[in-house]
C-alpha cells in the first residue's frame, strides 16, 4: 500500500510544481561572440519574461544581469577585466515565444589568449537555474566553417575559461551533451510524465512488466531518434509549432487511456507516434542549446544517448516499485496507483495543453 501512496504522491508534487512548458524551472540561452582578430565580446542572453520578473522590474533588470556578468581576459603578459560598454534588454521578436534579449559589450581588445566569462543571473532565485551557451570564439562571426562550441553555466560552475585559439576537444564536447541529455529527460515534466503512465500500466502484469517496458522504452527510442535526428541535420523540415500542445496532448491521451476498462491496446504503435513527437521536442531543445558544427553527429548522439541514459534511470527507479505493488497489493494498485495516478498525469497534461494553445 505504501508504495503506490508514495508514488502517487510524488505524481501529485510533480505536477503542481512544473511550469507550462514542464521543463527546468528557470532557463537561459546565451551567445557569446569573440572575433579572431580580438575587439568586443558580444554576450547574448534569451530569458522568458517571468524569470526576469524574478529578477526586478524589466526597467531595473537590465543593470542587474549586467552586474551579474563579468569577463576577463589573459593575454600573453596579464590579465585584465573587460569593462562593459552598452546594454540593452528588449523583447526578442525572433523568438518562437515570448522572451526577452538582453545584450552587452565588453571591450576586451586584441591580443586575448583566454577568457573567462562568469555568470551568476537568477541562481539567488533559483538553484537550479542554467544557461546554456553558445561559443563563437576565435572565429569571424560570420564563418560558415567557424568551429562553435557550446558550454553550460550551473550553480557550482559559474565561470568558464575559454581557448580563444585552441577547440575543445571533441571528447569534452559529446561529454556535455552526454549530460545536457540526461537533464533534459530528467527536468522535463511531460517526458516524464508520459513515462510514467505507460510504466503504470505495464505493471498491471507483473510478470510481463519487464517485457512490457523493454518494448515500450525501445519503441520510444527509435521514434524520438528518427525525428532528433531529422531536425537537427535538416532544420525546418517538420512545422514545430504545434509540437510542444502535441506532447501534452500525448501525455492526456495515455493517461486517460488507462482509465478505460479494458487494457490498452496497440500501445506500440501509439508509442512510436507519439515518440515522433516526442523526438521534435528534443530537436526544439537541442535547437535552443546549439550543436557545435565541429563534431556535429558525435555530439548529437551524444545527447540521444543522455535522453536515453536518463530515460533507462527513471524505468530502474519507477518500474521495480510499481511491479513490486501490484504483485502484492494488485486491487490497492489499480485503484490507487494505476487510476489515481494516470487520473493525476491526465490532469497535468491537460492543463499543459491549454496553457500551450494559449501561447500558441
Amino acid at each position: 500500500m505504501k508504495a503506490p501512496v508514495a508514488l502517487l504522491a510524488t505524481i501529485v508534487v510533480l505536477g503542481a510544481t512544473a511550469p507550462a512548458g514542464a521543463h527546468q524551472q528557470t532557463t537561459s540561452y546565451s551567445a557569446i561572440a569573440y572575433p579572431v582578430e580580438g575587439g568586443d565580446v558580444t554576450w547574448r542572453i534569451r530569458f522568458r519574461p517571468e524569470d526576469v520578473a524574478r529578477i526586478s522590474a524589466t526597467s531595473q533588470a537590465r543593470d542587474l544581469i549586467g552586474s551579474a556578468l563579468r569577463v576577463t581576459a589573459t593575454g600573453a603578459h596579464e590579465t585584465r577585466t573587460c569593462p562593459r560598454t552598452a546594454t540593452t534588454l528588449a523583447p526578442d521578436p525572433s523568438a518562437p515565444e515570448p522572451a526577452l534579449l538582453f545584450q552587452a559589450r565588453f571591450t576586451c581588445g586584441p591580443g586575448a589568449r583566454v577568457l573567462h566569462l562568469r555568470y551568476d543571473v537568477l541562481f539567488d532565485h533559483d538553484p537550479y537555474h542554467a544557461s546554456y551557451v553558445r561559443l563563437d570564439v576565435g572565429e569571424p562571426a560570420n564563418d560558415a566553417d567557424s568551429q562553435a562550441a557550446a558550454a553550460v553555466f550551473w550553480d557550482r560552475q559559474r565561470e568558464i575559461s575559454v581557448d580563444v585559439h585552441q577547440p575543445e576537444p571533441l571528447w569534452r564536447s559529446a561529454l556535455l551533451y552526454l549530460r545536457l541529455g540526461v537533464a533534459h529527460i530528467l527536468t522535463g515534466a511531460d517526458h516524464l510524465a508520459f513515462l510514467l503512465a505507460l510504466l503504470l500500466a505495464t505493471a498491471v502484469r507483473p510478470d510481463r512488466a519487464v517485457r512490457g517496458a523493454v518494448g515500450i522504452c525501445s519503441t520510444f527510442t527509435v521514434a524520438h531518434s528518427i525525428t532528433l535526428a531529422l531536425q537537427v541535420l535538416r532544420p525546418g523540415l517538420v512545422p514545430t509549432r504545434w509540437v510542444e500542445p502535441a506532447i501534452a496532448l500525448s501525455v492526456a491521451f495515455v493517461a486517460v487511456e488507462n482509465l478505460l476498462p479494458r487494457p490498452p491496446r496497440g500501445r506500440l504503435l501509439l508509442v512510436f507516434a507519439f515518440g515522433l513527437i516526442h523526438g521534435l521536442g528534443f530537436a526544439s531543445a537541442l535547437r535552443e542549446i546549439g550543436l557545435p558544427r565541429r563534431g556535429l553527429i558525435l555530439s548529437l548522439v551524444a545527447f540521444n544517448l543522455g535522453v536515453e541514459l536518463g530515460q533507462l534511470l527513471i524505468v530502474g527507479l519507477a518500474l521495480p516499485v510499481f511491479v513490486t505493488a501490484a504483485r502484492h497489493h494488485p486491487a490497492r494498485y489499480q485503484r490507487w496507483a494505476l487510476h489515481l495516478g494516470s487520473a493525476a498525469i491526465a490532469v497535468m497534461g491537460l492543463a499543459w495543453l491549454v496553457a500551450r494553445l494559449v501561447n500558441l
